[in-house]
């Protein structure tokens, strides 16, 4: 009796910590901000960004303005959705469900680049 007892108590534990991290996880908030350096030729990658359904997705890179900067937004089966290339790159997007999106932000130069992204 005492081992059914602890065997419950401790998979309700296990089970409550599974649900809290679970739950942590996907506590992505609804809008996104990050300043960050990329060396030379290299790519950061940001996933998932929950975007909701039928709204107006926005991504907005503002780059130190050493060199052009790439942004490529994917939706949750690795599809490219919409990209653009600029100094400061900026896109928009409209999801037709709910889901996350991964955001990769590529430096097309030479020199480093410091650059800020955020969503809405």
């Amino acid at each position: 009796m005492f081992k059914k007892v602890v065997l419950t108590v401790s998979l309700g534990a296990m089970l409550a910590a599974l649900t809290t991290s679970t739950l942590a996880a996907r506590a992505i908030p609804s809008a996104y901000g990050d300043t960050i350096t990329v060396a030379p030729y290299s790519t950061i990658t940001y996933r998932p960004i929950l975007f909701t359904k039928d709204e107006e997705g926005v991504v907005s890179i503002t780059g130190s303005g050493a060199t052009m900067l790439d942004v490529a937004v994917y939706d949750e089966r690795g599809n490219l959705i919409i990209h653009y290339t600029g100094y400061s790159p900026y896109v928009t997007f409209r999801p037709i469900w709910v889901q996350g999106m991964s955001i990769k932000v590529r430096n097309l130069g030479a020199f480093s680049n410091t650059f800020s992204m955020r969503t809405n």
